[in-house]
């Protein structure tokens, strides 16, 4: 019962990291799901490295309104940890059992898997539609985390839980962008100065 109650949990801080992500960041469902699930259940893949996999299939792959990302990018993340070719991983017929799982309760929930149909209605709404993609976006993380955790409860003791519990905001990471920025230009700037000092 415990082990339920932390997986739970953990799915949980999941979901709103991911939503978290795809609002403050401007990712895109794929990318957020995929980024999130690498780094809070650390996964082995760096940051950039991460968000390239995954900006394919944004827009329901490459912008054409095919398979949702959010989907893609959770199946894509069930081969992460639960492929056979990954540490600790599961054989090549659990792996694709769980990525059929994860597909059609993400159909049942949804009730479709295509872009178009999950947005069609909020075309001329930028704003709801972004709204609806972040609550997709929670969706497709809280599913995939559920089957990676039901079938790896060993990762939850590994789990980021700082990074899963933080929350970021535009103007929060605005903020550190500019501070970022005014350290590599004043660096800059005293390393010019040093020099012309030294000649």
């Amino acid at each position: 019962m415990k082990q339920q109650n932390d997986i739970e949990s953990l799915v949980s801080h999941i979901r709103l990291r991911a939503e978290n992500f795809y609002n403050a960041h401007g990712l895109c469902c794929s990318e957020a799901i995929m980024h999130v699930l690498n780094r809070g259940l650390r996964g082995g893949m760096n940051d950039q490295s991460i968000l390239a996999v995954g900006s394919g299939f944004c827009g329901g792959m490459g912008g054409d309104d095919g398979t949702c990302g959010a989907l893609t990018g959770a199946i894509t993340m069930i081969g992460l940890f639960l492929s056979p070719h990954s540490p600790n991983g599961l054989s090549k017929k659990e792996a694709s059992s769980a990525a059929k799982e994860l597909h059609d309760r993400f159909k049942e929930r949804l009730s479709s898997i295509n872009c178009n149909d999950l947005t069609k209605e909020l075309r001329n709404n930028r704003r709801a539609r972004l709204k609806n993609c972040q609550k997709i976006t929670g969706i497709g993380a809280e599913i995939s985390a559920t089957i990676i955790l039901g079938r790896r409860p060993d990762l939850i003791a590994q789990a980021n839980y700082e990074f899963l519990a933080a929350r970021d905001t535009k103007l929060k990471l605005l903020t550190s962008k500019f501070s970022s920025y005014f350290k590599r230009t004043s660096a800059a700037a005293d390393s010019i100065k040093i020099q012309a000092e030294e000649n």
